[in-house]
């Protein structure tokens, strides 16, 4: 399932909307849509409390700081209120929305528009450094405790060394996608050639395994823990 990269925004940062009202806009979402609401941190919480407690497995989100907001992207799931999530899907659906945002910054670059090449690829860097966070602090260990595997070999170590060369690869780009001085190609070939053959370990691997040996609620579980997740 592939976010589109504009769907459309909510931004709701200078008001304090009721928590029923903010529902209201995802409820209205068809399977497969998606929104995008920027709310005071306020709201936010109260808003993903919400969508925690009252509309459980309906929806796949992911929070972002957004200066002094929290922007939240959110997508309609086709599954039925408090069926079981999994690691599969919730995790490749961010892979989806993360590159969604690295593509439109080399298009917006190749369009001449260099401040919203910086501002995707921010979105894309953050989103990305995110996603890796909760799979080294959330996903691998659960995993390893689930499946008896040691955390310095084994899938999860290839997994933890490849994110360094992604998040190095990132950086440099973050640092020169908005410079008309500097073509960053041969850079952006860096990223992709990790970036693409990880996401596909993970997906064709990793995250299936998981789904399998995290029994009874464990997947299910977990996903809630991951779209709770704060970035350190």
């Amino acid at each position: 399932m592939t976010t589109p990269l504009a769907p459309p925004t909510h931004d709701l940062s200078g008001a304090a909307p009721r928590t029923g009202d903010v529902l209201s806009l995802v409820d209205a979402l068809a399977p497969g849509q998606s929104l995008t609401l920027r709310l005071s941190p306020e709201a936010a919480c109260a808003f993903l409390s919400a969508l925690t407690a009252e509309r459980r497995a309906l929806f796949e989100w992911s929070p972002e700081a957004d200066g002094n907001a929290v922007r939240v992207d959110v997508v309609r799931r086709d599954a039925a209120p408090g069926s079981k999530r999994g690691v599969f899907e919730a995790l490749s659906w961010d892979h989806d929305r993360i590159d969604a945002f690295e593509q439109g910054a080399f298009a917006a670059r190749a369009a001449g528009d260099l401040e919203a090449a910086r501002a995707l690829f921010e979105r894309f860097a953050r989103g990305l450094f995110r996603h890796i966070g909760f799979e080294e602090d959330l996903l691998f260990p659960a995993l390893e405790s689930a499946a008896g595997l040691p955390p310095h070999a084994g899938p999860t170590a290839v997994m933890r060394a490849e994110h360094v060369e992604i998040r190095a690869a990132v950086q440099l780009l973050r640092d020169t996608i908005g410079d008309p001085s500097v073509d960053p190609t041969p850079l952006r070939h860096r990223l992709h050639a990790a970036l693409g053959p990880h996401n596909e370990k993970e997906e064709r691997i990793l995250y299936p395994m998981a789904d399998r040996v995290l029994l009874g609620p464990g997947s299910d579980e977990l996903v809630a823990a991951i779209q709770a997740y704060e970035a350190r």
